[in-house]
């Protein structure tokens, strides 16, 4: 059986969440390379300006764009064989972008399968509204499934290949009430599903929560930041010794933070040390 002295601090499974736009894309394109991307949000080109910014090469990126939760599937179950590059190097971080898209992917292939099946006669019916057929209960658990399978497939390949998961959601602000009947706001992961959106945090070892620093007059804009703590409101969390506040603007984030902190980890540098 393993020890800790055998865990790599540097080999991280992370969950990346905030609005669109918060730079979640443009941080994971900055950890190790090359990465291969599955790429459900389908906008890559969006990667453009920061690939240059960072000075990276174009094919240190590889990825494939994806409709359903078929594909995606047979290329993780390929990668569990073999975790190579076209030009035969390992991948060295994994990113799905995102895995809001993925559940919307899963439940539209639920649907068309659905429609097919009621077509032809066959099969469930599935819920229908002015002749349109729309999400069930038995859809969520077809993305509750998927997601169970992705959970599944992305640790396995991150355990035995020692590769970097990095998985990107979108959130959602809700109405929380406590024991107590008090009443708050906090924002939790998009999906199709409640129980799919608190099981996935379960998994990430760094959960990051990206946004943007408003100053004192909005109106002059703000600079992109992300926590690594629970705030309250919105919940997040490191192995990793970082900040619980990080404001990282236009830093190349992997090398500005993540190896000082890997650094500590291994003792190469002191804790204390800034």
């Amino acid at each position: 059986m393993p020890t800790m002295d055998q865990v790599d601090p540097a080999i991280t499974y992370s969950l990346f969440k905030g609005e669109p736009g918060t730079r979640k894309s443009t941080v994971a394109l900055t950890y190790p390379k090359p990465q291969y991307w599955f790429s459900f949000d389908q906008k890559m080109e969006s990667l453009g300006i920061p690939m240059r910014n960072f000075r990276i090469d174009p094919k240190d990126i590889e990825f494939d764009d994806y409709k359903d939760w078929n594909a995606a599937k047979a290329k993780l179950e390929s990668l569990q064989v073999n975790p190579l590059m076209k030009d035969k190097r390992k991948i060295a971080t994994l990113i799905v972008d995102s895995i809001t898209s993925m559940g919307d992917a899963t439940n539209q292939q639920t649907l068309q399968t659905k429609g097919m099946a009621r077509k032809s006669g066959d099969g469930e019916q599935g819920k229908v509204i002015a002749g349109i057929a729309v999400n069930s209960v038995e859809d969520y658990n077809a993305e509750m499934a998927v997601f169970q399978e992705l959970i599944a497939l992305t640790k396995d390949i991150h355990k035995h290949y020692a590769i970097n998961v990095i998985l990107i959601g979108h959130i959602l602000q809700t109405e929380q009430k406590s024991l107590d009947g008090k009443t708050h706001f906090s924002r939790t992961l998009v999906t199709g599903g409640k129980k799919a959106a608190a099981k996935i945090p379960a998994y990430c070892t760094e959960i990051y929560h990206f946004n943007i620093k408003m100053g004192l007059n909005a109106s002059s804009g703000g600079q992109y930041e992300l926590f690594t703590v629970h705030t309250g409101d919105d919940f997040a969390r490191t192995a990793l010794p970082l900040n619980e506040e990080i404001i990282f603007g236009n830093d190349n984030f992997y090398d500005r933070y993540i190896i000082p902190a890997v650094k500590k980890m291994k003792g190469e540098v002191s804790m204390l040390s800034a």
